[in-house]
């Protein structure tokens, strides 16, 4: 409801001093995908029509919370409990300026595939979507925004693979309890900062 209001508020005519870069901007922030934390980084498009869709391109990594995951050389005395895994995902976001700040809401939706070592996951390579709402919020002064922006965003994200390699365990677990539990599907959450080029 307030997201609806503040959408609502923006006057062109008052706000447009204010008004959200729209020139390409690349992006660097933190994401947790269901329990995995990882960070990331993106390049985004300039905003097309009159400043409502762009596109966006990020890349990064997780880390998949598994207590049987080995280290690169099987050595079960530095036996560790993440596994790293790599994450790419293309979105195309539609977004509003919204009035008393200079800012945007924006949702985000696309395809997503994740990198993972065949220690962890039968699928090495696993299709996905990722789709979240957010929100952009600028610095600026009474002239213009700052090309600096924070942004936060929550959705959800699924993919296919599992972490389905049983013979992972070696001498330190011996625990079954995380066999075959699905890898970056559930909640999302993204925040982080953006620089705006123009």
């Amino acid at each position: 409801m307030v997201a609806a209001w503040a959408a609502a508020a923006y006057d062109p005519l008052i706000d447009e001093a204010l008004a959200p870069r729209r020139g390409p901007a690349l992006s660097l922030g933190v994401h947790r995908l269901q329990n995995d934390f990882g960070v990331h980084g993106g390049l985004s498009s300039p905003w097309l029509l009159d400043g409502h869709l762009s596109f966006r391109l990020e890349g990064g990594v997780a880390w998949f919370e598994d207590l049987r995951a080995l280290p690169p050389d099987g050595d079960p005395d530095t036996f560790g409990a993440l596994e790293l895994y790599g994450t790419a995902r293309a979105l195309l976001v539609a977004a509003t300026p919204i009035g008393l700040a200079s800012g945007r809401l924006y949702v985000a939706v696309g395809p997503s595939l994740l990198f993972i070592d065949d220690r962890l996951s039968s699928d090495t390579v696993s299709p996905g979507v990722y789709g979240v709402a957010g929100v952009e919020l600028f610095a600026g002064d009474a002239y213009r925004s700052s090309p600096f922006s924070f942004f936060f965003e929550a959705g959800g994200v699924a993919h296919t693979a599992t972490a389905d390699v049983e013979n992972r365990i070696g001498a330190p677990e011996t625990t079954d309890s995380f066999v075959a539990r699905a890898i970056a599907t559930g909640f999302a959450l993204g925040a982080g900062l953006r620089f705006h080029l123009w």
